[in-house]
């Protein structure tokens, strides 16, 4: 039993003539007739009397037509569905955001993604860098965004987009706001306004505070990067900041100096399983991203190759 063998049998029934049937199909009549007689050894009944003139449906043909005219329908359905460039590139996709990354490195690219993909519902959820891990192994997500290092023993693909350093932010007017550069030595006495745990950042500054014997003095915890900074404001205590967000404080409530013993990286990558099933479109959203980060280095490469000329 086949499709074909099926539009014989409905355009039988409609035409009550396998002569008519053949015409209209442009199919030989022998060719239906035998596409005819295979269904009904296949379902081992009988399906048209073929006595007299015209040819009539038994009764298990009459109750068989609307059900295969139904089958057949669904079947050209799906395969224009399944034929259409955007048949792959739909369906739901949620992805896990940490606050700090979101604002400063996602927002364009999101815009430029649901303008390509519409038919991709995606969700963006706000999530720190190490509950990204877990969520996609609980499958409540399907990529994320972390600060690396994360530890892990599941199977992931990493893609690192950004890699910059930490810098020491202050008030204007406090002792070390004169510097250019800050160690951390110079620093570790300092009250500081730091990450929560679910933040990769927090057990990572901490091992360089443990190099110096030292305990981070820690005041307050926040995962917005902007009330860390405007408790920095209210000289409750320093913070750690990467250096894309501090280039967006204001210069006049601010004083953001370069850690450079030692410089603490902040590295960015996108983060998706590499073993087993991935959706489409993650894997729509994980390409896409990776073209245009790829692209969008090479444009600042270039720039910065011009600049020097």
């Amino acid at each position: 039993m086949d499709l074909f063998q099926l539009t014989y049998f409905v355009e039988v029934a409609h035409k009550k003539s396998f002569t008519k049937a053949s015409k209209s199909l442009h199919i030989s009549q022998p060719s239906i007739s035998k596409g005819i007689k295979s269904l009904e050894t296949h379902w081992n009944v009988t399906l048209f009397n073929r006595s007299g003139k015209q040819v009539e449906l038994t009764e298990m043909g009459a109750w068989l037509l609307p059900r295969i005219e139904t089958l057949i329908k669904d079947m050209s359905q799906l395969n224009e569905q399944i034929g259409s460039p955007d048949f792959l590139n739909s369906g739901k996709l949620a992805v896990g955001i940490p606050p700090m990354i979101g604002s400063s490195f996602i927002s364009p690219f999101v815009r430029q993604f649901i303008s390509t993909y519409p038919k991709i519902e995606l969700e963006l959820l706000e999530v720190g860098s190490n509950d990204i891990i877990s969520s996609i192994d609980e499958g409540l997500i399907q990529a994320g965004f972390v600060a690396l290092p994360v530890s892990t023993e599941m199977p992931y693909d990493f893609f690192i987009f950004n890699e910059e350093y930490l810098e020491v932010v202050l008030w204007p007017g406090h002792p070390l706001a004169d510097k250019e550069t800050l160690t951390l030595e110079e620093i570790k006495d300092e009250p500081l306004v730091y990450y929560p745990k679910s933040f990769s950042l927090n057990p990572f500054i901490k091992t360089f505070y443990q190099r110096l014997t030292a305990h981070p003095k820690i005041v307050c915890q926040s995962s917005n990067w902007d009330f860390q900074a405007e408790i920095v404001r209210t000289q409750l205590g320093i913070a750690l900041l990467p250096h894309t967000i501090c280039q967006r404080l204001d210069e006049k409530k601010y004083v953001h100096i370069p850690l450079v013993e030692p410089q603490i990286p902040w590295t960015l990558a996108m983060v998706w399983k590499s073993k087993g099933f991935l959706p489409h479109p993650a894997r729509t959203w994980v390409q896409s991203f990776k073209q245009y980060y790829e692209k969008r280095n090479a444009e600042k490469g270039r720039q910065t190759e011009e600049s020097k000329e």
